[in-house]
Formats: C-alpha cells, structure tokens, sequence
C-alpha cells in the first residue's frame, strides 16, 4: 500500500476545496475566505464542478445551496445545461437534486424546466443509493429531494445568510454585465472582448459555452453601436473592441488597472474532475508506483485537451518520467501557479 498517494489526493482535495470556498465567498456565500483574484468567475462552471468537489465539504456544499436559494436567478440556466452536456462537467444526479430543490420555491420555478432537462439521465437503479457526503452517515430521515435522485443526506436546513454579489471586485464582472446586458451571451461576449484584444466568433463561442450563431449575432448587434469593431483576417471575420478606455466606468474596485483577466473554467474543471476521478479508483493504493505512474500519465493524456482549452499560455510540466505521487505533486504545483 501507498499511504503517500492518499496523502497527495487528499492535498489536491483540499486545495481545490480552498479554492471553492475562495470564489462562493466572493460571490457572496457566508465565510471567511477572502479572495484578491483578478479574473472574472463563471458561476455556471463553478456550480457544476463544485456539485462535484462540494461533495467533500457538507457546510461549504449547503452555503452553495443558500446561495443558490437567494441568488439563482443569476445563474442562466440554458448554458448551464450546456456546459453540463458538452464538457461533461458536473454529477448529473447531485445537478437534478438541487433543481428539485429550488424548484419549490415560486422565485425560482426556471429551476423547474431545467430539471426537466436533467432529470431524465439521473434516474437512479431500483433501490440504488450512495451518500451525497461520502464520510457523513445519515441517521435521521433523510432529505426527500436528494433521496428522489438516489442521494441520501440528512434534512437541507438553509441559514440564509448569503448575500447578492457586490458589483466592486473583479470576481463579480459577469454579474456586474449580466445586470447591465441580461442573463444572455452579450455579458460573456462583453467580458471576453474587453480581456483581450480580438477574437473571431467561433473562438469566443469555444471559450463561453454558446453557439457560434448565437455568438455572431450578438457581434453582429454590439457593432452596430460604434463601440466594437470588425475586420477580415483570412476567412474569419474578427471582432475587438475599438477603445477599451471607454468602458473603464466599470472598473469599480480599488486600485483596478485592467479589466478582469478571462479563464475558460469549464474545460479546467473537467481535466481536474477526470484526474480526481481517477485518483479515486479503489485499489489503487495498493498498486506499484509503476502502475500507478502508468493510470495518471493516461488520465494527464485524457486531460490535456481540456487544460490547453482553458490555459493556452500556462505551460503544465513533464511528468514523463515521474512516480505517481511525484506527478500529483507537480499537479497541485501546476494548479497553484494557475489558481493562485
């Protein structure tokens, strides 16, 4: 047996843990986690990796679901499904549990048609149940909205305290444009023009989670303003906006030099949910530091799309030759210099 590999997983783990807690409190979850991140956060990929990751942490997980009572209406559930779907990103069951949940609520009766959406490749086995927290054994009834999509918790009582998102912290931009431009693609279009210099629409499609037609046409309407503009390079027709000074009224923060820097979260979630996936393959422990090498190099090889999607200019180490829990070293090392 490895001790030193269940050592390295349960490191990973908590830092993404960390992490989790770093952007729910920015966006106003109740805690002490206090976060200077200069990127803008992507509430629908971060909801569907911590319906993953959250599973770990039972008070962080019930502060999202507080949240998410209070603030759902920001969340636009259409990409939400579809960064779901297409990135595979999210446990399906834990993602219908928690519309079912919310969908009581008359605020909240979207939730409603989305677990419609959802609900249909979540239905559990006859008689098939697992833990929503893995380590916490439910011993009173459990909660009727998990149970229904075979997860077994105890009663979800909310505390409610989780507050709107503040306007005045890179963290919240796509909120800050979703109030001014709607629950749409304009305010991811917005925030990505304004963090780089120019794009084509089948690149900003790719790194928002929208379809390309759907892309184009917001350009095609943004332009039509005088503020974006657009040139020919090749066959591609690539967007920019004309002066980025004029939309530094938004910046309302301290100390705010530069619009918030654009991650592609979804794909990076993913690649970080498929490498924890397979840390946690039972038995693995107990395998050689050969075999274990060979299972994480593969699941790094399954990975790399994802992680170039969402990090083009960070360069991920070689792990070529490097024992399985050397590679998870230079994972969460890789991950720091990432995440911050």
């Amino acid at each position: 047996m490895n001790p030193s590999l269940t050592k390295s997983r349960e490191e990973l783990l908590q830092r993404l843990l960390d992490f989790l807690w770093r952007q729910w409190s920015a966006l106003g979850v109740a805690g002490h986690a206090h976060s200077e991140d200069p990127w803008a956060i992507d509430p629908e990929a971060l909801l569907l990796f911590s319906t993953h990751i959250a599973r770990h942490d039972s008070r962080l997980f019930d502060e999202i679901l507080d949240w998410l009572h209070r603030n759902g209406a920001w969340i636009n559930l259409q990409r939400l499904g579809t960064l779901h779907q297409d990135e595979g990103l999210g446990d399906s069951a834990v993602l219908a549990a928690i519309a079912d949940l919310l969908s009581r609520e008359s605020s909240n009766l979207r939730w409603k048609l989305f677990l419609r959406r959802v609900g249909k490749s979540d239905s559990p086995a006859s008689g098939s149940v697992e833990r929503l927290f893995p380590t916490i054994p439910v011993i009173k009834e459990p909660d009727p909205d998990f149970l229904r999509h075979g997860l077994e918790r105890g009663q979800v009582a909310l505390r409610g305290m989780s507050v709107e998102p503040r306007p005045d912290q890179p963290a919240t931009f796509l909120f800050k444009l979703r109030a001014l431009f709607g629950i749409q693609a304009r305010a991811e279009v917005m925030a990505w023009l304004l963090a780089h210099d120019q794009g084509h629409p089948a690149e900003i499609a790719r790194e928002t989670g929208y379809f390309r037609r759907s892309i184009q046409n917001v350009l095609n309407d943004l332009s039509a303003s005088g503020h974006i503009g657009s040139m020919r390079i090749g066959r591609e027709k690539s967007f920019a906006m004309l002066r980025h000074e004029d939309w530094r009224f938004l910046l309302t923060w301290p100390d705010a030099e530069e619009f918030p820097r654009w991650v592609n979260w979804a794909p990076l979630f993913k690649a970080i949910q498929t490498l924890l996936d397979v840390l946690g393959k039972p038995g693995l422990d107990e395998k050689s530091e050969n075999f274990q090498a060979i299972q994480l190099r593969e699941a790094l090889k399954l990975a790399s799309p994802a992680l170039a999607r969402a990090s083009a200019a960070h360069g991920w180490s070689n792990t070529a030759d490097q024992s399985g829990t050397n590679i998870i070293r230079t994972l969460i090392a890789d991950l720091d210099s990432l995440l911050g």
